[in-house]
């Protein structure tokens, strides 16, 4: 009998759900991204238990998107994105090692970066990250950077030795400058200093990256997350240091991040001919 009323009491719970689910937008932007949040935990678990063999290998977020997008396709029932890119050459033309910048609305991004990071390439993240549970120790494990952002010293050490592991490893930095999300859906935070500092101190290039706005399909603050969405992303022309100073840091990121918004904000009404559509 109390078998009978567990069954029961589960099925109201879940016929709750999914009348909740059809009827209230903001129930389905809490049941997406939470399953979004599960399986991006259930990659950072299996990606941990893979870098135990050989923790902090160089090639463990390229290895990522191999287990990552399976994952992803799981979810296509409630949150099908599509990634459509262009320019994705410049990654294979441009010699190791470089530094990607790359603008940072939500944890979506993650859609857009499983897809086209290249290979020896390891992100950059603020300290913090590394003390959250499942993703902090992830992170560790596959070689991410983190830089301490309350101490300008240690950050600045932690900057020079990446500069010299870069040149005697040659791998590439993924960072995000603006130094947190953008969760407006317009334009560009300031650029924070870090990656132009690095690639103009080792003489290395720049490769902006620029995901457009997809508040047609997500957005936060009004608690929309749809089924469906594109995302799209552009890989821009490699910028040139060996010319440049650190005199020219704040110059060079202001240009960079003009060039940037220019792109983002490029109105086409033909950009799916312009785009190629990832798996």
């Amino acid at each position: 009998m109390e078998d009978n009323n567990f069954y029961w009491i589960l099925a109201t719970i879940l016929l709750m759900i999914s009348i909740a689910f059809w009827l209230s937008s903001a129930v389905r932007f809490y049941i997406r991204m939470g399953c979004f949040t599960l399986l991006i935990m259930v990659l950072a678990a299996v990606v941990s238990v893979i870098a135990l063999v050989y923790p902090r290998n160089l090639n463990s977020y390229y290895i990522a998107k191999f287990i990552g997008i399976p994952l992803i396709w799981l979810l296509k029932p409630i949150l099908n994105i599509k990634v459509k890119a262009r320019g994705l050459q410049h990654f294979e033309q441009c010699q190791r090692p470089y530094i990607i910048i790359c603008n940072h609305q939500s944890s979506l991004d993650v859609y857009p970066l499983l897809r086209i990071v290249p290979p020896r390439t390891v992100a950059v993240a603020k300290k913090e990250l590394l003390y959250t549970p499942i993703f902090g120790q992830a992170a560790w494990l596959v070689h991410t950077v983190f830089i301490d952002r309350g101490n300008h010293d240690k950050a600045i050490d932690t900057l020079n030795k990446v500069i010299e592991d870069m040149k005697k490893k040659l791998f590439n930095l993924w960072i995000f400058p603006e130094g947190k999300r953008n969760q407006t859906g317009k334009g560009m935070l300031p650029f924070k200093k870090g990656a132009f500092h690095i690639a103009l101190t080792a003489q290395i290039p720049i490769i902006p990256v620029v995901i457009r706005p997809y508040e047609q399909f997500y957005n936060r603050k009004a608690k929309k997350l749809r089924k469906e969405g594109s995302m799209y992303v552009t890989v821009m022309d490699p910028i040139d240091t060996k010319q440049l100073h650190l005199d020219d840091i704040a110059d060079l990121a202001e240009k960079t991040r003009q060039k940037m918004l220019d792109v983002l904000q490029e109105e086409d009404d033909n950009m799916d001919a312009k785009y190629e559509t990832l798996l």
